[in-house]
């Protein structure tokens, strides 16, 4: 069994990491082979390096798969990312990059899971993120129920997949497909489903397993900078140092408490800015105080979302202020809206991901689900395969 190739979090002056597919939100790339997507992110240093990029296929389990460079990519890495520019009338300067792909150099010509990795001109790792390139060969729905069990019935959340096979020639797919999901695009959160319960016209039906039963969660918080002069969006006053500083209200445990609806976008950020036209290269960083009314002190608290990869580092743990009975803690961020949530950490290690907000039945979560075939003799896994389902939609 290889090593898991993993996410690998940024330096303190690599900023706004985004990844997407054209026409998509999800700071995910899920992308059909052939169609285009795009890497962002900033480098706070505004010096203008130089970085480069290699791209690295994986098996279904993010082991590294056997195939050959020659055999996903047309064409070759290790280039460097030439769209490079600086910000505009910002207080925070930083170089701005854009790497899209395909491009003259690089084109993935094969589906699976892949890794990329930029590297600084001295070829340290600065770092990673995973995206997906899928070929739709077979129909994915997926269902999201209430639990039948009394025992978190109020809290958590079941699926139900159908992948529909008939464009596929497998006489064994129990052991051609594998089939794995994941809740609001978080890697972390992403379990294989094992088998298969029984099978209706070619549809395999995953109904009955317990990795099919995810916590529900709760909303995240959510804060929007994207007016840097003039408080408003969760955003309680304003001051000026070096940077903009946005003093958000503070927020309250919410464990224990009844469910309240408040939309958001499952962790995600978008950045937006009203004093300039490309947010990009015109919105500036401001400096982040997120702030929980608690005054525990047996755990460390740490806030996390999208923006740091849902990979909380020490910047982002909350140090305890006992004369105002709370945790705070300052973070560079730059200009938009974003969605966040605060995880307890105990003196062990052990994580808390809803010990602070809590979790029911009723929250709305995307649940993404994609199945990779493999015959036997072959040497990798392809996704065959991309169904998401929504919680809005959830039945009793």
């Amino acid at each position: 069994m290889g090593q898991e190739l993993k996410e690998k979090t940024p330096p303190n002056h690599i900023g706004t990491i985004i990844f997407q597919a054209d026409e998509q939100i999800e700071n995910t790339p899920i992308v059909e082979l052939g169609k285009a997507f795009t890497l962002r992110f900033d480098n706070l240093n505004a010096d203008e390096a130089y970085y480069y990029y290699t791209i690295q296929h994986a098996n279904a389990d993010w082991t590294a798969s056997e195939l050959f460079k020659s055999e996903y990519i047309n064409g070759f890495d290790e280039v460097r990312i030439r769209n490079m520019s600086n910000s505009s009338g910002t207080l925070q300067s930083y170089t701005h990059y854009a790497l899209t792909i395909p491009n003259s150099e690089t084109e993935i010509i094969t589906s699976g899971n892949y890794l990329l990795a930029v590297f600084d001109d001295k070829q340290e790792l600065i770092f990673t993120k995973r995206f997906v390139v899928y070929e739709q060969q077979a129909d994915v729905q997926v269902d999201i129920f209430r639990l039948r069990d009394l025992e978190g019935i109020e809290s958590k959340q079941r699926i139900e997949i159908g992948v529909q096979t008939a464009n596929i020639n497998s006489r064994q797919p129990d052991h051609d497909i594998s089939v794995w999901a994941l809740q609001n695009f978080r890697w972390s959160s992403a379990r294989k489903i094992p088998k298969y319960d029984y099978v209706i016209n070619q549809n395999l039906l995953f109904k009955y397993d317990n990795n099919l039963i995810f916590e529900g969660g709760n909303e995240y918080f959510f804060f929007d900078s994207k007016d840097i002069r003039s408080a408003g969006g969760n955003i309680a006053y304003i001051r000026r140092e070096n940077l903009y500083q946005s003093i958000l209200y503070p927020n309250f445990v919410r464990n224990g408490n009844i469910y309240t609806y408040g939309p958001d976008i499952n962790g995600n950020f978008v950045i937006q800015t009203t004093e300039g036209l490309n947010p990009n290269t015109d919105a500036d960083y401001t400096e982040v105080t997120f702030r929980l009314l608690s005054s525990e002190t047996n755990y460390n608290f740490y806030v996390t979302g999208l923006f740091n990869q849902h990979q909380p580092q020490p910047i982002h743990k909350l140090e305890y202020d006992a004369i105002n009975n709370l945790h705070q803690v300052r973070l560079r961020l730059k200009q938009g809206v974003y969605n966040y949530k605060y995880i307890a950490i105990d003196s062990a290690g052990y994580i808390y991901v809803n010990g602070v907000g809590g979790s029911h039945w009723e929250t709305e979560n995307e649940y993404l689900v994609l199945v990779y075939f493999r015959r036997f003799g072959d040497r990798y896994d392809r996704l065959i395969g991309v169904g998401v389902g929504n919680s809005k939609q959830i039945q009793n």
